[in-house]
């Protein structure tokens, strides 16, 4: 196995909901976790593959702050993605754990060598487009999917900020 890839600390916690407002609500009357940056996320313009083909899809995203971790509340919409399998499967709950990677390739491939697969994967996040991400096939092994996250340099804008 590569020696250079350690697995980084959890950075994010990933919950599917079925209604993005009543959620962030709910999080910042309950356990003051707020405020949240939405954004919709698709492919296009993302490039993304699903189980290792082509991809179209649509989900609302909504970002907080907790401590040391991101929390982000994923409202599915349409296409083929992992939310929409979990939404159908298990409704709403913690979908899966985020770690930053400064190297995706090269954290991919550690995987792969470990003998996980890829579930989803996209780039071209951010304003500069060179963020990427990878779902991990974990989920019988770990009991949830772990999300390798290469960082956009700069963060697209929010189109709104809840409340």
């Amino acid at each position: 196995m590569a020696d250079e890839f350690e697995l980084p600390p959890i950075a994010q916690i990933g919950i599917v909901v079925r209604d993005l407002k009543r959620a962030m609500d709910a999080y910042s009357e309950s356990l003051g976790i707020g405020p949240w940056n939405v954004h919709t996320a698709s492919a296009p313009p993302l490039n993304c593959t699903y189980k290792g083909e082509p991809a179209h899809y649509r989900v609302m995203l909504a970002f907080a702050q907790f401590g040391s971790l991101s929390i982000e509340l994923i409202q599915y919409q349409e296409g083929d993605t992992i939310h929409r399998d979990f939404s159908r499967d298990r409704g709403e709950g913690v979908e899966h754990l985020g770690v930053h990677v400064l190297d995706l390739d090269v954290a991919l491939a550690d995987m792969r060598e470990r003998g996980i697969g890829v579930l989803q994967q996209a780039d071209g996040m951010g304003v500069r487009r060179d963020g990427r991400y990878a779902y991990l096939d974990t989920e019988s092994s770990l009991g949830t999917v772990l999300e390798l996250i290469q960082p956009a340099s700069e963060d697209s804008p929010p189109e709104y900020v809840h409340p």
